[in-house]
Order: C-alpha cells, then structure tokens, then sequence
C-alpha cells in the first residue's frame, strides 16, 4: 500500500490529474481493507477534487462508522413524518464557516419529510438561512430548537444528508438552493456602487493568511483591472490597505471599498455586498463558497496544490452551478486572467444577443 500511495502522490505532485484518478479506487480499497481511516480520509477529500462524488460520499462515511463519530440519535432514513430531525451543519467551534453552505437544498427535502425540522449554523449565518428557509427554526450554535416531548427527536449533519438522501451529481445539482440575502440592503449596495454607471459589478477577493495557497500576486490582479471594463467592488478581508493602493491606481474610479460591510462580524450584510454584484472572481475562501452557494456567476482562481475542495479534473462542481473554476494547471498567472477575461466577453456577448 505504501507503494501504491507514493504513486497517487507523485501523480498529484506532476498534476497528473488523470494518472491520480486512476490509482484513487485501488489505493481506497487497500486502506478500506487495512482499516487505515486517515488515508481512507485523505482519499474521500481526493475524491471529491477528481470528480468522484459518489465514491467520496462512501468512503466519508466508511470512516464516519468505524471510527465511531456518527452523531447521537443519527437518521438513517426513517420516517420523520411523526419526529422532528434537528440537522447541524456546526457541530464545534473548530468548524470553517464554509460547512453547508451549498446545502439548504438538502435540509428542505428532509424537513419537507419530517413533523418538525431545526437547523444549528454559526450565529453569523443565520439570518441568511432563516431567509432561505423560512418554514425551519434556525439556531446559533451552541443552542439548538427545543425538544418537543410529543414527538421523537432524529439528528443530522451534512454528511448525513448526503447519506440518506444521495449526492450523485444529478442529485447535487436538483437540490440546489440558492441563499437569499436581503433584497432591499442589496439593491441599495447596488445603487451606490453603479452610481448611475452602465458597467458590470465585479467582486474580487485576492488574498489570504493561509499559508497553504499559491496565489497571483496584486500585481497580477492590478493588471487584470486595467484592462478589463468593468467596476470592481473589494470583497476582501484582512489589512490589506497598502494592496488597495495598487488596485485603485490600477482601475481609478473603478474600485470600490465598502467600509460598512465586515465580513468577519457581519455575514448577513457581506451576503448583500456578494448579492449587488454582477459576478465575483476570486480564490479559494469563505466568499467564494459563499457566492457559489447563491448562485452568483464565479470565476474561482484555483492554484496546483491540491489542498481546496475544488475540482481538478474539469471547471465545474455540481454544488455551484454558476461557479467555473480556473485551474493554473501549470500555467503563468497572466494567462489563467486572459482565460477568465475572454470568457467574461463571450458570456456578455451572448446575453446580448
């Protein structure tokens, strides 16, 4: 086995997408076989990267059983009609803020089988998710919907969902629910960032403290403002002022900073920023996952290092239908921006036509 791991890595190390692909399945079988749950877990996020939905799904949940983490009182699929189901997308404080966001489709159906239905977010999400789903009692974690004594409790987490419901990609795509941010904070962002212009909104996120990311530079993003039509709004977090330098030279009067939105305190509001605009293109963070779960058109700037939940071996992820990915694959910052300008182009031609 430990020659057959070697080998997955070597190919992801080369990029060789398709060569990783290949030795996926045998090197999960061989550690479904051993018992060895934290390379069977490191293969169901691989997965997930080489467009094996299915095969993720079941090897997160082989490691979920034998390694005895499944939640207390779990659903397994049965009927709810008479119980209520309380589905946690945080379940500790060590979660990413990411975790379901591109899942409100999924707690619907369940809720729309069960008696009664809750849902625990981070107490930043949700407002968010009460817009979204309105019918379902939406908590901050750590507090949870009251037990109803009248009727028997069932819980679920995201990977349950999954489990009971299915995640094929058919699966993912016709469950996918868009979230709603507040329409009349959105258009009044809108308002102000056209400012009785005629051009696109574009939101750009840029940079990030995560150490594990291979990112283009400002510079490189400095030069994709200067030549690209549009007005660029700033949805990135961070103390990034001297950055900001750079790009309102690089576009001025077509660079916008909102000092009234914190994404870090306020992610109802941030959701109004994503919602104003015409698209975001950005790299992997929070914003990006957040814009894909609603459904505003993405151009996601994905790096070689096959460490983010994005797809490699194609441009596009069943979870975010209007999200397309942009793989350096190898390639010079510069020319992944060319790709990502002339598909903007086409994308606008068409619409008019």
């Amino acid at each position: 086995m430990a020659f057959s791991y070697q080998g997955f890595r070597r190919a992801v190390e080369r990029c060789d997408w398709e060569e990783a692909h290949r030795r996926l399945t045998p090197l999960a079988l061989s550690a479904l076989e051993a018992n060895d749950l934290k390379l069977l877990t490191e293969l169901a996020f691989s997965a997930e990267r080489l467009d094996e939905h299915e095969k993720s799904l079941e090897w997160h949940v082989a490691v979920a059983e034998r390694s005895a983490k499944r939640p207390v009182g779990e659903w397994a699929g049965e009927d709810l009609a008479d119980a209520a189901l309380v589905v946690k997308f945080m379940e500790s404080e060590k979660q990413g803020l990411a975790i379901g966001l591109n899942m409100a489709g999924y707690v619907k159906e369940a809720a729309s089988m069960a008696g009664r239905c809750g849902l625990v977010v981070e107490k930043r999400l949700v407002p968010l998710f009460q817009r979204t789903l309105p019918d379902i009692e939406v908590a901050a974690y750590p507090d949870s919907p009251e037990p109803r004594s009248d009727k028997p409790d069932f819980t679920a987490n995201p990977l349950t969902l999954k489990k009971v419901l299915g995640a094929t990609p058919a699966d993912i795509g016709r469950r996918f629910l868009p979230l709603k941010s507040s329409p009349e904070e959105t258009a009044e962002l809108r308002r102000r960032y056209l400012d009785g212009r005629d051009l696109p909104l574009i939101g750009i996120s840029w940079w990030s403290s995560h150490f594990g990311k291979d990112l283009p530079s400002v510079e490189d993003w400095a030069d994709h403002l200067r030549t690209t039509d549009a007005i660029f709004v700033s949805i990135q977090y961070g103390d990034i002022d001297a950055d900001l330098e750079i790009l309102k030279e690089a576009a001025p009067g077509r660079f916008v900073v909102d000092d009234s939105v914190d994404q870090m305190k306020d992610m109802d509001r941030f959701a109004s920023q994503l919602g104003a605009l015409d698209s975001v293109a950005t790299i992997s963070n929070t914003g990006a996952h957040l814009a894909g779960a609603m459904g505003i058109p993405t151009s996601l700037i994905r790096d070689d290092w096959f460490r983010r939940q994005w797809p490699v071996r194609s441009d596009r992820t069943p979870w975010y239908p209007k999200t397309r990915v942009y793989g350096k694959n190898g390639r010079d910052w510069e020319t992944l921006f060319v790709e990502i300008k002339n598909d903007a182009l086409k994308r606008d031609a068409d619409i008019q036509r």
